[in-house]
This record gives structure tokens, sequence and C-alpha cells, in this order.
């Protein structure tokens, strides 16, 4: 891919100038040439950093080359680390420029030769010789030098002196004190250019009172002629700095939709305008769009990206605070998420309102106010903080919109990559593409790859969030490659959860939606009854089986009764087929349940008889029985599943599924010498459960029922 950063290098020409600069710097440039006075001037021009200060100087320089009688010399003070090195190469630079026009003009400069020699007394200066101090140079007679040269010459001397602002405060001393010392040479015009209130900061400290105000006046006392660069005009800022960012978008093939560029111009301009104050800040912010969306193409949201990247330019406490402190911006303010935690939200408020003062200290009012605007609109969970408009479904939408203010998306736009563990939205979205025109086995090809960078649960929770975007074609295909795919998936059983938490849960909740979205019934439940069939696990069928009855009321599913209890005959066959001598309710012992109660209501008398060849040759499978239909617990205690108590519901169940009396008779024919061994325990919050003593609180149970009916015959 093409990347291009924007150079931050300063404009020479006029047909390069976007800011209406030239006829300034044109101004300037007549006036040093037209000036008949030959006294030494000094000029600054004033201008924050990156306002355009060195582009001025070279429009100067381009109108100042034009009149051969002007001598230019450009001194950047940057480059040299100590006062020694500045000067030797200030008076270099000088010898070197006046020797070349002596060299050109000796036949026109006899009086000054005949004073001087042909060289000139001051380009035999030996430079390795001078201190670090003027004082060791004879300046009046060096002066002198140049004074008559330039006075028999008729030429001008114009001494450019840029990035003063980069210079540390001795530096800054250092040159000032020389330009104070030279800058009376005849017809000599320095031209300084740098931030005004900066400068004059840091050589304030040197005298009178020792702030901004003395270094002012120190100023005052060096520059002549103090100039203000002309300020940018806002429309050619916005329209310069948009066209940094179409650049970066282009470059990065990126295709935003129009609501996206409406979005994003309307933000720019409602938030970020104010505080576009130079070329220079609209060239870091293209840079750094440049940088950042081809990192992120694909992996978050674009508009997001390029706001919170303004956000880092143009108000970077604001930015460093974010990301620092997320918990300020992508948790709830609800009592009602925060477990009712009141006074936690209050506070939580009230130190948010405190940062985000201290982070303004320094803005304008209107600044404050658009920066307040820009991460409402980023986060919008700050709505909860300042207008209590709460968000209880945003983060599904956010989720699924790649937004930053996403707990799943947060960390991306601050890292640059996809974290480790996380899910590539690029690798999503192809895949998700890719469904249609793929066959299943590829399909789970797919899947594989993509289980193997990222968690399961990060995959299906992605998925979900597209529930109602899939076509049937993709739908369909999408769950046969589930259901295949789904003995990989773990089932981790969460105490909160109540088990529904799970990958493997909630990938059959997917499949289970994308049926019910289906505008055609008759293809969901054709397509359902497929399920249900090998090559599917069995145990995946049972468990998309489960929500197509689980409506409180029959119009809440999404077939119907005929059709549930078609796909109950299929898995009920399919069951048998697979357990072969195994009891279905040893084998399934999850779903027995199901199994029985649809088979005793549907087919009583098939049921009847299996019940009996059950029980006739293996009475031992009582015990397998009852521990099917004992309850699996957790607690926070014991959290790990295990068998909690069989309790007289328990009881009252079983016996509409199995005579009592048979479960009895079978109990004590098998395990009565075991059941005797010990008294029936009911077990509380332990993971002490053995299939003897559920034996044994069946038993318990079938007593106090025998009693009772004893006792109302």
């Amino acid at each position: 891919m093409k990347q291009n950063f924007s150079s931050d290098k300063p404009v020479e020409n006029e047909s390069q100038d976007r800011f209406q600069r030239y006829n300034f710097s044109k101004r300037i440039a007549e006036t040093i040439k037209r000036r008949e006075s030959s006294d030494g001037i000094v000029i600054g021009i004033y201008g924050a950093w990156g306002e355009g200060k060195t582009s001025v100087q070279n429009f100067i320089e381009q109108e100042l080359k034009t009149d051969e009688t002007v001598l230019i010399i450009k001194l950047n003070p940057w480059r040299y680390n100590d006062e020694d090195a500045l000067i030797r190469n200030f008076l270099k630079k000088i010898a070197d420029i006046l020797g070349q026009e002596l060299e050109k003009k000796k036949n026109k400069l006899g009086n000054f030769i005949e004073k001087y020699g042909a060289l000139g007394g001051f380009i035999g200066i030996d430079f390795t010789q001078i201190g670090k101090s003027l004082s060791e140079i004879n300046l009046e007679d060096w002066k002198n030098e140049i004074d008559d040269f330039l006075k028999e010459s008729t030429s001008k001397l114009v001494i450019f002196v840029d990035d003063i602002d980069r210079l540390d405060k001795q530096e800054i001393y250092s040159l000032f004190r020389l330009v104070k010392l030279t800058g009376d040479f005849s017809n000599t015009t320095y031209i300084l250019s740098f931030d005004e209130m900066m400068v004059a900061s840091a050589i304030g400290e040197r005298f009178g009172a020792g702030n901004e105000l003395s270094g002012q006046n120190f100023l005052e006392k060096i520059i002549q002629v103090p100039l203000k660069i002309p300020q940018a005009q806002i429309s050619a800022l916005k329209t310069y700095c948009f066209e940094l960012v179409d650049k970066a978008i282009d470059e990065s093939e990126i295709k935003l939709s129009q609501s996206e560029e409406q979005r994003f111009v309307y933000q720019f301009t409602d938030s970020i305008l104010i505080r576009l104050k130079t070329p220079r800040l609209a060239v870091r912010y293209g840079n750094s769009l440049s940088f950042a969306l081809p990192l992120l193409k694909g992996e978050v949201n674009h508009i997001d990206l390029m706001l919170i990247e303004a956000l880092k330019i143009f108000y970077p406490r604001h930015y460093e605070f974010v990301k620092s402190n997320p918990h300020y911006f992508i948790t709830s303010y609800s009592t009602n998420d925060n477990y009712g935690a009141e006074q936690n939200v209050k506070d939580k408020k009230d130190e948010l309102n405190q940062h985000l003062e201290i982070l303004a200290s320094d803005l304008s009012k209107k600044e404050k106010a658009s920066v307040l605007s820009l991460l409402k609109f980023l986060f919008p969970r700050l709505n909860e903080a300042f207008h209590n408009t709460f968000q209880h479904k945003g983060e599904k939408t956010w989720f699924k919109e790649k937004r930053i203010v996403s707990t799943d998306y947060f960390k991306r736009y601050f890292s640059y990559t996809v974290i480790d563990g996380e899910l590539s939205d690029v690798v999503f979205e192809d895949f998700v593409n890719s469904i249609k025109t793929l066959e299943i086995e590829n399909i789970g090809e797919k899947l594989t790859s993509i289980l193997a960078e990222t968690k399961a649960d990060t995959f299906i929770f992605k998925l979900r969030s597209y529930e109602e975007d899939l076509d049937w074609t993709t739908s369909k295909k999408l769950s046969l490659a589930l259901c295949l795919k789904s003995e990989s998936f773990p089932t981790n059983y969460s105490f909160f959860g109540f088990g529904y938490d799970d990958t493997k849960t909630q990938s059959s909740i997917f499949i289970f939606q994308l049926l019910k979205k289906h505008i055609i019934i008759e293809e969901s439940f054709e397509f359902a009854k497929l399920l249900m069939l090998d090559p599917v696990p069995i145990e995946f069928s049972f468990l998309i089986n489960s929500w197509f009855h689980n409506g409180r009321t029959e119009t809440e599913n999404i077939f119907s009764e005929e059709q549930n209890v078609e796909i109950a005959r299929i898995l009920r066959e399919r069951s048998l087929s697979e357990a072969g001598d195994i009891p279905i309710f040893e084998k399934y012992e999850k779903n027995s349940a199901f199994l029985l109660s649809t088979w005793l209501t549907f087919d009583k008398i098939t049921y009847g008889e299996y019940l009996n060849q059950i029980f006739s040759n293996q009475p031992d499978k009582v015990k397998e029985l009852l521990f099917a239909f004992t309850p699996t617990a957790t607690s926070t205690s014991n959290p790990e599943p295990h068998k909690s108590n069989f309790t007289k519901e328990n009881y009252n169940f079983v016996k509409t599924l199995v005579d009592k009396n048979i479960i009895h008779e079978k109990i004590k024919h098998v395990y009565d010498e075991q059941i005797d061994k010990k008294e029936v325990e009911y077990i509380e919050f332990k993971n002490k459960q053995t299939d003897i003593n559920i034996m044994r609180q069946f038993e318990d149970w079938f007593k106090k029922d025998t009693a009772e009916i004893e006792a109302t015959e």
C-alpha cells in the first residue's frame, strides 16, 4: 500500500502560497530594497510554532533575489551547540559572502582595496582563534571594514535568522546578544523569526523582574520593526486540512459512506476547527491519520479513529487522560448497572467533572464546550454522566459498529493493532462475506483457522451481533458449519450466567435466532429437522431444540405444536438408534426429561413397552434413572457442577413419567442392602451427594407419599 506522509517543509514560491502571506512578504522585501537610510535595522517576524514563519522568510528571499545589490545570509542558530560555534559561523558567513562580492566587484571597489587590500582584512580573520566571547574580537575595526565595503559597493546585507524558538534559553540569549552588538551594521537588515511569547519568557529570566514582561522589554530594544505574521484564514486552513485528510483516506484505500463523511465533517467543524490555528497542526493531523488508518483499516470505526486522532493532535491533554482513564468513558453511570451503588456513581461523576475542569484550565470557554461535545460524541456514556440519558442497549450497537466506547474495542484505538487473542474484524468480515460462495467443508476450515487465533466465545459474541444482517443462504451454511464445529466449543458453566453464557449455548441461541428471523416458517422448519440429524452432534441438536419450545406461550415459539412434536420424534428416534442397549435416560442424562415426557405424551404405548423392557432386562438401571432426574447445582463455595438433593418436586415429576411402585420395587430388589446401611441424608451446599443416597431420598419421599395416601383413605 502506498503511504506518503506529508512533509512539514516550508513553501518557497508564490504559487505555493495557500494562506495569503506572499503579499505581506513582498511588501517587506520591497521596503528593504527601497530603503534609503544606511542605518542597520532589525525586523521581527512573530508567529506561533508552525504558523508559517519560515515560509514567509522564503517568500521575502524570493523577492529580494530580484535585486542584485542585496546580499543574503541565512543563519540557522540551532545547528550550533555553543556560543563559540555560533559566533565563528556567523562571522564566516559574512566574510564568505562579502569576499565573493569583493571578487565580483573589485574593479569598482578601488578605494576599499587600496585601504584594506585585495582580499580585505575581514576576510583574513582566523576563525579558529575566536574565543567564546565577542570581547575577544576587535569588533569596531571589523564593523568599520564591513561598513566601508557596503557603502562603497552600494550592497545591502540581509541576514535571515530562523528557528530561534528551537533554541534553549542560553542559546537564545547568546543569539540576541550577537544581534544587539552587530545590528547597527550599515546597509544591513536582520530578519528574525520566532514565537514572541516563548522567546520573551526564555530571555526574561535574565532581566528586570525575570518574567515575560522583562523579556518583552528586552526585545523592544533590539527589534525595531515587529511584525506579526498574518493569521491564516480559517476557511483556507480547513480546506488545507481536509485535503490532507482526503489524502490519508485515499492512500489507505478506505471508502467512507456519505453519512460517515457528514458525521466527520460536522464533528470536526463543531469541535476541532476552533483549535486549527496553524498549517503545521493540519500537517501533523494528516500525518497522524496516514499512520493510524492503514494499521486499523477495517478493525475499528473509521470515523471514531479519525476523531480520536484529532483529539490527540488538538487536545493532547484530554487524549492522554482518556487513554489512561477508560473507566470514566466506557463504563456505565447508571446505578442499575452498578448494583445500586448510588454513592459510587455520584463520586465517579464528581471526579470526572473535576478532571475535565483541570484539563480545560487553559482553554477558552468555546474550546472547553467544543472538546466536551467531541468527547460526548465519541463516548455516549458521558450522556449518562451529564444528562442522565442512559444507554442501556447501547453496548450491542457500539460493539457492532466497532465504536471506541465499546469495551471490546477501546484499547485497539490506542495500541494501533489487534491485541493477541482478539478477533480481527478484517478476518471476521472476510469470513462472513465468503460463506455464501463456500462449501460447508471450506467454511469449517476457515472456522478452524479463526478459532486458532482467538477464543471461541469472542468469535460467537461477534457473530451474534450480525444476526439481523445475514441472508437465508448464509444463515443455513453458517449454522451447519457451527453445528459440525460445536464439539470444539468449550462449555464453561458460570454461576452468575445460569448456564447460558458458555460458547456452545450462545452458538445454539445464535442458530435459533437465525431460524426465528426467517420469514418463511416452512423453510425454517425443514432446516430445523435437518439440524436434528447426523452429522450434527446429537448433544448440540438437543441444545438447539431446547430453544424451540422455550416461549411462555405457544405464539412465542417458532413452530407449531405439531411441528415441535415432529422434531421431538426425529430426536427420539435418533437417540434410540445411537444409544443402542444403553437406556436413553442414561445415555442422554441432561435431556432425559425432554425425551421421556414428549414420548409419553404422544406415544404412550411404545413408551411403556420401552420402559418395561429396560427394567425387566436391566433392573439396576433404576439408579441411572433417578440420577438423571436429580438436579445439577453449583455454588460460590462449590463452583464445579455436582448433584444436589432429589427433592419432593423431583419425586413428583418422576412419578408422572414412571410408575413410582416399579421404581420402589427395583430399588428394593437390587439395592436394598446398600440402602439400609445408612439413614437418608439431605445435603445443603456441599458436594457430597451419591447415587445411593439419591435412591435413599427417593425411598424417603415414597414412604411419605404412601403414608399421606393411606392417611386420606
